[in-house]
C-alpha cells in the first residue's frame, strides 16, 4: 500500500528526522514523499540492485544486514523513526540489505536534487549518516569484545528505543540470526536477564521491565547505540 503525501510542514510525519528539517528544506521535498505499508520481514533494499528511493522509517525498525565469513547473515545496525535508510545514493557507494515495515520514500533523483538546491538539508541528512556510523562502530566493538548477555541486552535496547511501548514481538531464533549467536545461547542469555527481573519472556515476545537493569548489562555500549527513547 501506498501513495502520495501532503507535506506542508516538517511535522507532519512520523519520522524525526523529517520533523527537524527546517520548514523551506522539507517544503523541497514534501511533494515527492509517499507513504508506503509493507509486510514484515522482507526486503526492502537489495544491495545486488541500484538504490531507487531513500526511505523515512515511521513505524518501522529496519535492519542493517552482512554476511560473515562462513556465509551467514547478521545484523549489523538498526534504523527506526529517528533516522533514513538508502542514503548509499547520496553517497554513490553501497550499503548492506535493509529491511522495513512502514515507511515514506522518496525517489533518489529527487532527493539529490533537494540537497543541491539546499546545504543545510544536507547537511541535515549527512549528521544523521554520521550518528549511524557512530553505532556501527560501537556494534563492531560490541561484537568482537562482548559476551553474550551484553550483545543481547544491547540489542535489546535499541529495539526498544524505535518502538512504542515496552513489548518487542520476536522469537530467540530470530535473535539468534540478528546476533549470530545459537539459539540455545540466546535462551540462555534471556534467563539470566529475566533472572534480573530485567525482562519478562514468553512465546515470541519479550516485555522489557527495567530499563535500567539492561542498561547496566549493556553498560557504557547503550548510550551511543540509542534511537532517542
Amino acid at each position: 500500500m501506498h501513495g502520495r503525501m501532503a507535506l506542508d510542514t516538517a511535522v507532519d510525519c512520523g519520522n524525526a528526522l523529517l520533523q527537524s528539517l527546517h520548514p523551506e528544506d522539507a517544503a523541497l521535498i514534501a511533494a515527492d514523499l509517499q507513504r508506503h505499508g509493507v509486510g514484515g520481514g522482507g526486503i526492502l533494499l537489495d544491495p545486488a540492485r541500484p538504490v531507487d528511493r531513500v526511505y523515512f522509517p515511521e513505524t518501522a525498525v529496519i535492519g542493517l544486514r552482512a554476511a560473515t565469513a562462513t556465509g551467514r547473515m547478521m545484523e549489523i545496525g538498526l534504523v527506526g523513526r529517528e533516522g533514513m535508510v538508502g542514503w548509499s545514493a547520496l553517497l554513490d557507494n553501497e550499503m548492506p540489505g535493509q529491511y522495513a515495515v512502514a515507511l515514506l520514500s522518496i525517489p533518489t533523483t529527487r532527493l539529490r536534487a533537494a540537497c543541491s538546491a539546499s546545504p543545510t538539508l544536507l547537511a541535515d541528512l549527512l549528521r544523521f549518516m554520521g550518528q549511524f556510523v557512530q553505532q556501527l562502530s560501537h556494534t563492531i566493538v560490541s561484537t568482537a569484545c562482548d559476551p553474550a548477555e551484553r550483545r543481547l541486552a544491547r540489542w535489546l535496547l535499541m529495539l526498544h528505543d524505535r518502538i512504542d511501548g515496552d513489548e518487542i514481538a520476536i522469537k530467540h531464533s530470530e535473535l539468534g540470526m540478528l546476533l549470530n549467536l545459537r539459539r540455545a545461547t540466546i535462551t540462555d542469555c534471556l534467563h539470566i536477564l529475566e533472572g534480573e527481573r530485567a525482562l519478562r519472556c514468553t512465546r515470541g515476545h519479550i516485555a522489557i521491565r527495567d530499563r535500567a537493569m539492561l542498561e547496566a548489562f549493556a553498560r557504557h555500549n547503550c548510550a551511543e547505540t540509542s534511537g532517542g527513547r
